[in-house]
């Protein structure tokens, strides 16, 4: 398969994992829906720490949803390496966003 084959398959595959994270940040942060969580991340969050604790992971989940959207984007318009800066930096500061989260407030 050629070079556009990949990038589109990786477009696609970007944008399905972009709707999931942002769907489920929201969810998190807007309706606080902390069974979306694994249990064990939020076992000892107590109720007057669940707002802030949904929102802070709710906000990594949709920072993280946001990097592979702008990448999907991206790889429409540019075939090369590029496009995965905006995922891996959604990710890297989701992920201190999450476990931020976790360690803040389940203890």
């Amino acid at each position: 398969m050629g070079d556009l084959v990949w990038f589109i398959i990786i477009g696609v595959l970007f944008a399905a994992l972009a709707v999931a994270f942002l769907w489920f940040g929201w969810q998190i942060r807007k309706y606080r829906k902390i069974d979306l969580i694994i249990s064990y991340h939020c076992d000892k969050v107590t109720e007057e720490n669940k707002p802030a604790y949904c929102a802070l992971f709710g906000s990594g989940m949709l920072l993280m949803g946001a990097g592979f959207g702008i990448s999907a984007i991206f790889v429409i318009f540019s075939q090369s390496a590029v496009v995965f800066v905006p995922m891996a930096v959604g990710l890297v500061v989701g992920t201190v966003l999450l476990t931020a989260a976790v360690v803040r407030y389940n203890r």
